[in-house]
């Protein structure tokens, strides 16, 4: 067995994320029961995951604590969500982002710190400091890689590389030995290569087996806060003088007391019941989350629907983008082309909110019984609420009630099908009122019934899983949303 001191100093220290430490422990575990080859390379590869995804996430949310409009983080959003701006066409080109569990777009998102100029606060400029760091030695990796597959040419052997670059390396590793077929004969030579390279990380200065070293610290260690419990490493602490709180927390250094940095978590870590951290690695579907924990056990990962990620961390649109041209002067207005229902349902689609709830509030004015335009305009005004929560909480909860009142007139309708989905949404916009209000248990109950009759409906699927959720709901995390 290799001779690893930095990473058993770190694991027994206790102050890396809980992340970090889940999957760093379960290496030396398997480790320490002589797992094959086979397995402690996917362990070690799981080391360097839970470390960039961490990392990513605390970053992603300190910037937008200090400024939701920061320049880094909207390229960060970019890459989370696979949205790639064009400005000559004024147009996003899709591609696989962060939130589809592209690994490389995680380490896009660190990138866009280690490039930055400046960055606020004490996590991010050690972040910062740690990815520009030449101290992983990735000859070794890439000479038994080469032995059982082809290396591609910007991955090939040249020293010590920056822990930003060294990610990359073992991300490119992962794609083939995830895609390729491995030869069973070079498999012990890699994982000593990528143990030595996990040793060389563990031991970049500041290194992570205490809170602070000469008054700075790894960006590798921190803690997780909510209420009295305070999570570090493997462990579960109390502090019986901390005010309770219902916030999820990041806490940077990983300390008690003294000066540190505190910023909210939200929907980027899931604490489950019995206070074991998820860390969020990919988006299943609108609002649907997946979080992972990197242990060795059975559910490590979770799937929550409607986590509140579109609100959190909203996809860039084209008004980030382009400057918007003067007004027409109102002497010489230009004439707006009539639009038809296909257009108004396109504008919804491409989150032009505006467009369709002008629209459709035209239509339910004109023709008042036409409940399927009710429909469509309640749901438009709460997925233009849904985006408006981060920067306006007091008018994204006022539209959500004209969708609630919308949608109570939908449900009017005769067909059951069209009935069951204004429950439904109704429920949801509902929902989100009591989230954004915060421990708000009369609309609880009320998006709850409104799932209820969905459900008596419709045997659809996601209603019953709506409902599902509802009734699993944590009520002791229920908050109010930035």
């Amino acid at each position: 067995m290799a001779s690893t001191p930095n990473l058993e100093y770190a694991n027994n220290a206790g102050f890396l994320w809980p992340p970090i430490a889940d999957a760093l422990d379960t290496f030396l575990r398997r480790r320490h029961h002589r797992a094959s080859s086979f397995e402690r390379v996917w362990r070690l590869i799981h080391v360097w995951e839970g470390i960039a995804i961490t990392l990513a996430i605390a970053s992603i949310a300190r910037l937008r604590h200090e400024d939701a409009e920061s320049p880094i983080l909207l390229r960060q959003r970019e890459f989370f969500y696979g949205k790639s701006w064009d400005a000559v066409t004024e147009s996003f080109k899709k591609i696989q982002g962060a939130a589809d569990g592209a690994i490389d777009q995680w380490i896009n998102i660190l990138d866009e710190v280690a490039k930055a100029d400046e960055v606020p606060g004490r996590f991010l400029p050690s972040l910062q400091d740690f990815l520009k760091t030449e101290a992983i030695e990735v000859s070794s990796l890439v000479n038994a890689w080469s032995k059982a597959c082809d290396v591609p040419i910007e991955f090939q052997p040249r020293g010590s590389v920056q822990v930003r670059v060294a990610l990359r390396y073992v991300n490119s590793f992962r794609n083939r030995f995830a895609h390729v077929p491995f030869p069973h004969d070079p498999l012990e030579d890699i994982s000593k290569a990528l143990e030595s390279a996990t040793e060389q990380l563990f031991g970049v200065l500041p290194q992570p087996v205490s809170h602070e070293k000469d008054g700075i610290s790894s960006p590798l260690t921190g803690a997780l806060r909510i209420g009295q419990c305070f999570l570090h490493g493997s462990l579960l602490e109390s502090l019986p003088w901390a005010e309770p709180s219902v916030d999820l927390r990041l806490v940077f250094p990983c300390q008690k007391r003294g000066e540190f940095e505190v910023w909210p978590a939200d929907v980027l870590v899931h604490i489950d019941s019995m206070m074991r951290p998820h860390i969020l690695t990919r988006i299943k579907g609108l609002d649907v989350c997946e979080y992972t924990r990197y242990r060795a056990e059975a559910n490590a990962v979770l799937v929550l629907p409607d986590a509140g990620i579109s609100t959190y961390l909203p996809e860039p649109d084209k008004g980030s983008y382009v400057t918007k041209s003067p007004s027409t002067s109102e002497e010489h207005p230009e004439e707006t082309p009539r639009l038809g229902t296909a257009d108004a349902l396109e504008a919804i689609r491409n989150d032009d909110f505006d467009t369709g709830i002008k629209f459709f509030s035209q239509m339910v004015r004109d023709r008042p019984e036409y409940h399927v335009a009710w429909l469509r305009l309640g749901h438009a005004r709460r997925e233009k609420a849904v985006r408006l929560a981060t920067s306006d909480k007091s008018s994204a909860i006022e539209m959500l009630m004209q969708a609630s009142d919308d949608l109570t007139i939908a449900s009017e309708h005769i067909d059951p099908s069209y009935k069951a989905l204004a429950h439904y949404e109704r429920s949801k916009a509902i929902h989100r009122i009591a989230q954004l209000r915060g421990a708000d248990e009369d609309m609880r109950n009320s998006a709850r019934q409104e799932a209820v009759e969905a459900c008596k409906l419709s045997n659809e699927r996601k209603y019953q899983t709506w409902l599902d959720y509802l009734d699993a709901y944590p009520r002791w995390i229920t908050k109010p949303e930035a």
